[in-house]
């Protein structure tokens, strides 16, 4: 996160300003878009001023940056090594954060020309790519044990995933409650598996990653 000017001597700093204006932007990037996103907007949404604001800031990409990776805050589920559990638990977990945060508006505004490449870099970096490292992670898991076939098309069945949701929704049909234990039986049945066991004719290998 961009570091804050240093406070005045003898006036603590108030932190729950940076978590208010945060969400503030979370809140506005959602419903406005990047190219009306102002920071004097965010100041008032936020219940603070606009000097309070650029102390911490110096411009709206910088504090689009953050806001982004505020989403990134809510903790991946644990691995239990039971791949097929832990797919279901990461969609869940996927589900549960992008309902909390509003975020889905932010994922179509992160692939529009509006957005400057700093952004969507850091959305890519912070938000994207480590979910789909995990999910790619469970999939190769579940190929080394023999539960899914070896020549399965782990690349596009990633894809599949939180593909799927974003599809949903363009579609104006929100994804369902049971979305996450749907999609990930879908991809596992694709994907040569069979529920809860190992393959009957597989051997476990280490497939090149």
């Amino acid at each position: 996160m961009t570091q804050p000017s240093p406070a005045v001597a003898g006036r603590p700093r108030d932190t729950t300003i940076d978590a208010c204006v945060l969400d503030a932007a979370l809140s506005e990037l959602g419903t406005k878009g990047y190219a009306a996103f102002s920071l004097a907007a965010v100041a008032e949404a936020a219940g603070t001023t606009r000097p309070a604001v650029y102390r911490r800031w110096k411009d709206k990409s910088a504090l689009v940056v953050d806001a982004v990776a505020r989403l990134a805050e809510a903790e991946a589920p644990p691995v239990t090594g039971r791949p097929q559990d832990d797919l279901v638990a990461e969609l869940e977990n996927f589900a549960h954060c992008i309902r909390a945060a509003g975020a889905l508006p932010l994922a179509g505004l992160m692939l529009s020309d509006a957005v400057e490449p700093a952004v969507r870099a850091a959305y890519l970096e912070r938000i994207v790519g480590p979910r789909r490292a995990r999910l790619r992670g469970i999939l190769l898991s579940a190929v080394e044990a023999g539960e899914l076939a070896a020549d399965a098309d782990l690349e596009i069945a990633g894809s599949f995933f939180t593909g799927s949701w974003y599809a949903l929704n363009v579609a104006g049909r929100p994804a369902p409650r049971d979305w996450a234990p749907r999609v990930a039986a879908l991809v596992w049945a694709a994907c040569g598996g069979v529920p809860g066991g190992t393959r009957a004719d597989a051997t476990p290998r280490r497939p090149e990653r």
